[in-house]
């Protein structure tokens, strides 16, 4: 039942946004983002899709990671749940540490 409800509220989030971006208030991109954050806290699936177009569009990566690094809370989990799984090896974080390239000479 919460679930349904969830996914309710964020298509109207969407619907609502997508309506008032154009408007000179600016209510627009915050109530799709909104949204989209719901539809990723409720669904599993929603949650895959925007992990694979993380891995597959750089861009999205980017901007969804710096929202990640600027935001606190539930907000941040949640969107940290989109990483792709290669994500922490590539910003030299967590259990996978930037190895020395053997190749180069130490002097």
């Amino acid at each position: 039942m919460i679930k349904a409800l969830s996914i309710f509220a964020a298509i109207v989030c969407i619907l609502l946004g997508v309506l008032t971006v154009w408007t000179p208030l600016p209510t627009g991109v915050p109530l799709v983002a909104l949204g989209i954050v719901l539809l990723i806290a409720a669904s599993r699936t929603f949650a895959k899709f925007v992990r694979r177009h993380r891995k597959n569009f750089g861009w999205l990566n980017r901007a969804l990671h710096w929202i990640e690094e600027r935001s606190s809370g539930r907000f941040m989990k949640i969107l940290r749940r989109t990483r792709p799984r290669y994500f922490r090896k590539q910003q030299g974080k967590g259990p996978y540490p930037p190895k020395d390239n053997p190749t180069k000479s130490a002097a």
